[in-house]
């Protein structure tokens, strides 16, 4: 019974979050708007190119300074396919922000939304993504 309990215990901590990782999330949910999202989504957003060639579109057109770091973008596709303002989720460097957001306007408004359900109902969806500022990650996608 004892080695039960040991093994137990551990294994319930480890499952337990904190209540500092449940307010962070709770906190960074209420940064973005999520009316009309559902989620799991049985038939994600496609973009009329593929997804692989989104690092192409944001690899070709940035700009490179000595600043380094990635930046986590949100944009929202919705349920007629159209992509609104995208968002900042996350940033290792604020000064690398605003080149994000140009790059991620960047991306073409032809996308097929997301769908659910056996009628494959379209609805709105989120497409989350990092674009990381450095000079290797820059020449590999962009060739």
């Amino acid at each position: 019974m004892k080695k039960l309990l040991i093994f137990i215990i551990p294994l319930l901590i480890l499952s337990c979050k904190t209540d500092k990782e449940k307010s962070e999330l709770t906190d960074e949910s209420a940064q973005y708007e999520m009316d009309g999202i559902i989620d799991p989504i049985e038939y994600r957003a496609e973009f009329k190119y593929g997804l692989d060639s989104i690092p192409k579109i944001i690899y070709s057109n940035m700009i490179l300074t000595d600043e380094k770091g990635t930046v986590w973008i949100s944009i929202k596709i919705d349920s007629t396919g159209n992509l609104e303002k995208p968002k900042i989720m996350k940033s290792e460097n604020d000064k690398l922000n605003s080149e994000a957001l140009r790059l991620a306007e960047l991306i073409p408004n032809e996308w097929n939304p997301a769908e659910l359900g056996p009628e494959r109902t379209k609805i709105a969806s989120i497409y989350n993504f990092p674009i990381k500022f450095d000079k290797a990650v820059k020449i590999l996608y962009s060739e």
